[in-house]
């Protein structure tokens, strides 16, 4: 990497980093238009990954639905304050892109790979976002999303920093060569440490909440990346995306937050709500 490439990826990581926290940080409004532009950018890459056409209603329809149902779902979590909201809105999107998809596609072999595309963007994208807004129950406390944020980070820069120096043991080479088992080993053991720091920062947090993502976070966060890694390397690509210069796309640096976010969403419905 030239001196070039390395000033435009800090840059772009500096940015990253200031307008994902802003956005957690300064109103639940915030945090919601974040899941929003999350669910769209990503549905789009995601389905230029399953190799979509330009002009294709999946590319161009779905990702503004599942924008549309997340700010919906936010929204009325807000006002009604009932989670039952996320169970019904489920069904009605499945329902809604089958009626898209039966209006634009003539043939039961095209139809069945589309819906089958949408489905998995919506399992893998939408629900875990749809859980992320889950946070905007009752009065919105920014700590607890920040927490699963913070850790999916440190895990990052612990797993690459102890990789880099130790990481002899491939785990998944055929997907992602530089994961390692020395490396996932010393994310997993920052992040714990980073969350004890955490709750001595904010010593309010529950500490269930604390103890559960401490744990869950590396498998879940690593998983994410493999998971897109795999994706990524089915349709031939470095990049998720381009939008993100040196970064490439929002799935890039968002993938395990897709992982992560329901895990944390489940254990704040358990022990804070």
């Amino acid at each position: 990497m030239n001196k070039r490439e390395l000033l435009t990826r800090s840059l772009t990581g500096i940015l990253i980093v200031g307008v994902t926290l802003a956005a957690i940080i300064y109103s639940p409004y915030s945090y919601l238009a974040f899941l929003s532009l999350i669910a769209f950018f990503g549905a789009r890459e995601y389905f230029k990954l399953d190799l979509e056409s330009p002009g294709s209603i999946v590319l161009n329809l779905i990702p503004f639905i599942f924008l549309t149902i997340i700010l919906s779902a936010g929204y009325f979590l807000m006002r009604v304050q009932n989670p039952m909201i996320l169970l019904i809105l489920i069904p009605v999107m499945i329902s809604l892109t089958v009626l898209i998809q039966l209006m634009s596609i003539n043939g039961s072999e095209a139809l069945v790979k589309k819906g089958k595309s949408v489905y998995s963007a919506a399992s893998y994208i939408l629900i875990p976002l749809l859980c992320g807004t889950l946070f905007l129950l009752h009065e919105y406390n920014y700590q607890y999303v920040l927490v699963p944020v913070i850790l999916i980070w440190v895990n990052d820069v612990g797993a690459y920093l102890t990789g880099s120096l130790w990481g002899t043991k491939k785990i998944m080479p055929s997907i992602s060569p530089g994961k390692s088992l020395q490396g996932t080993i010393g994310g997993g053991l920052l992040t714990v440490i980073v969350a004890f720091v955490l709750w001595k920062i904010w010593p309010d947090l529950s500490l269930p909440y604390l103890v559960l993502l401490a744990i869950a976070t590396p498998f879940f966060a690593i998983a994410g990346d493999l998971w897109e890694s795999a994706l990524k390397r089915n349709a031939g690509v470095k990049d998720s995306g381009s939008i993100l210069p040196g970064h490439g796309g929002i799935m890039d640096r968002y993938d395990s937050l897709l992982f992560v976010l329901p895990v944390a969403a489940l254990a704040y419905y358990i022990f804070v709500l």
